[in-house]
């Protein structure tokens, strides 16, 4: 299970071929950038650090920086983990997108 981070930008409806309406929530998902990768030998558990929204280096401290320097990306704002199941291949620094869930796939959102 890997996920995406994203931004809600607004809420809208559509129709449908009968003239029903669909309440709808646009979001802006991705990209998203692998920051660490976490193993059951090394850490306990599998999971995967993603980073969203490029962040300018004088607006992060030195920690942020660093972090992200490991994986050769520029500082990412949102940090944040998702369970890694064993038959997914991820590197560090790899960009994650949209296309990475298939047409009619059932997603989760939270906030």
């Amino acid at each position: 299970m890997v996920g995406l981070l994203g931004k809600k930008i607004r809420m809208t409806q559509i129709f449908d071929e009968n003239g029903q309406v669909i309440p709808v929530t646009l979001i802006n998902a991705g990209p998203c950038y692998v920051t660490q990768i976490k193993s059951t030998e090394k850490d306990g558990y599998d999971a995967v650090q993603l980073g969203y929204v490029e962040l300018k280096e004088k607006h992060s401290n030195k920690a942020q920086v660093g972090h992200c320097k490991k994986a050769d990306l520029k500082t990412l704002k949102y940090l944040h983990e998702f369970k890694l199941f064993k038959n997914r291949e991820l590197k560090l620094g790899d960009e994650l997108r949209v296309d990475i869930f298939s047409i009619g796939q059932f997603v989760n959102i939270s906030c």
